[in-house]
């Protein structure tokens, strides 16, 4: 995994949360559900990224 790609992630998300609080969402899913995934999505990027990187 490239070391841009959890940055490009997250400015996806942000991008994502930004739309749907702009295009008039509903509350529970710009506050809540959308920024829980984001959250789940880059912990997961996370520790595959941590097992892909084994002690040498």
């Amino acid at each position: 995994m490239s070391k841009h790609q959890p940055v490009a992630n997250a400015v996806l998300w942000a991008a994502a949360i930004l739309a749907s609080a702009l295009m008039g969402a509903p509350p529970f899913f710009s506050l809540i559900l959308l920024p829980t995934l984001a959250t789940l999505a880059l912990l997961s990027n996370t520790r595959a990224v941590s097992r892909c990187r084994s002690p040498a």
